[in-house]
């Protein structure tokens, strides 16, 4: 247990932190400081000014915020700081109803969240430098392919309305646009690609993954960086359930009996990159097709029965990359399709 526990809140310029000792609110101390490394420095040279106060005996938590939490990532990274990056909506869930918001209490209710959930965090560890520039670079060419469809989607709706004159205008005037977009999407699959391939770790997990049938670059390459290199997940069971994948029973009394369903809580960009491979999985996978059809000639909707293969796709690939084995398609790694 830890006797001190930090919650922070973090925005693009401040960050707001609410120190909790012996998992006491009341104690509470608030402080406010720049987002930066050299201010987050300052606070924790005096908080360790303070009785007893021991950075081994200290978890900090902060929601996920992606880009905003970078210096407090590099401090942590440089210090060994017990550093928890929390879900913020698992974090809102476990408050239940509040009235009003700001900084500082959001700091508070972080604080509190993680003193009583301690037993459940999970220390963030950083990232391998390749795989944090994958991740950015994949999160580049996400955005390009985004604005080339912005530009793209009119364009085509004019033509299927049949004013192909318009159309054609359009087309004629952002044709220039459109081959650099294109470029540079191909320049950054190029050196994610090399970058990969220059990382022996990276590259066998990339190796492994693919070679599930179904599962492509992107997909591969959506896995690895959300799972931090299959290291935060090692239960198919939870992936399928962060991914969105995984069904879920809601039911109450005698009254309330809903259809079994998949949450809404997940990571959509991964759920996409799932159902893009389970499209290709039924088509191209003998198993995965016979019990695609099976399932839709029982009657069962399409996109359940797709969700369940998408389920049995991180299965396999978790299967192959715990095993350190490529994917054969024999009675080692087939699962029951049931």
């Amino acid at each position: 247990m830890y006797k001190f526990v930090i919650g922070i809140d973090i925005s693009k310029l401040t960050l707001d932190a609410a120190l909790i000792v012996g998992g006491q609110p009341q104690s509470a101390t608030h402080h406010h400081l720049g987002n930066t490394v050299e201010q987050i420095a300052q606070l924790f040279s005096e908080l360790g000014k303070g009785p007893g106060f021991s950075l081994d005996e200290c978890l900090v938590c902060v929601e996920a915020t992606g880009l905003y939490a970078h210096p407090l990532l590099t401090f942590a990274a440089q210090h060994g700081v017990n550093l928890w990056l929390e879900s913020a909506v698992r974090i809102k869930k476990s408050i239940g109803l509040q009235r009003g918001k700001n900084d500082k209490a959001d700091a508070l209710r972080i604080a509190v969240y993680a003193a009583k959930n301690q037993e459940n965090a999970r220390l963030w560890k950083p990232a391998s430098a390749t795989l944090t520039a994958v991740k950015n670079l994949a999160s580049l060419r996400d955005r390009l392919i985004k604005s080339k469809n912005q530009l793209t989607v009119p364009v085509e709706e004019f033509s299927q309305m049949g004013d192909t004159r318009t159309a054609a205008m359009l087309g004629k005037a952002m044709k220039s646009t459109i081959r650099s977009l294109e470029a540079d999407i191909a320049a950054i699959d190029k050196q994610i690609k090399a970058m990969i391939d220059a990382d022996e770790n990276l590259k066998e997990l990339f190796a492994l993954a693919t070679s599930v049938v179904g599962i492509g670059t992107q997909t591969a390459l959506a896995l690895m960086i959300y799972t931090d290199g299959f290291t935060l997940f090692d239960d198919a069971r939870k992936l399928a359930c962060y991914a969105g994948v995984a069904p879920f029973v809601y039911a109450s009394g005698t009254s309330v009996k809903g259809r079994t369903r998949v949450s809404k809580m997940a990571n959509m960009d991964l759920k996409t990159a799932l159902h893009m491979a389970s499209l290709t999985a039924v088509k191209l996978d003998v198993q995965l097709k016979a019990y695609y059809q099976r399932k839709v000639a029982d009657g069962k909707s399409k996109m359940s029965v797709l969700n369940a293969v998408k389920a049995k796709l991180l299965h396999r690939v978790l299967s192959v990359v715990r095993r350190k084995q490529k994917y054969e398609n024999s009675a080692n790694f087939s699962l029951v399709l049931s």
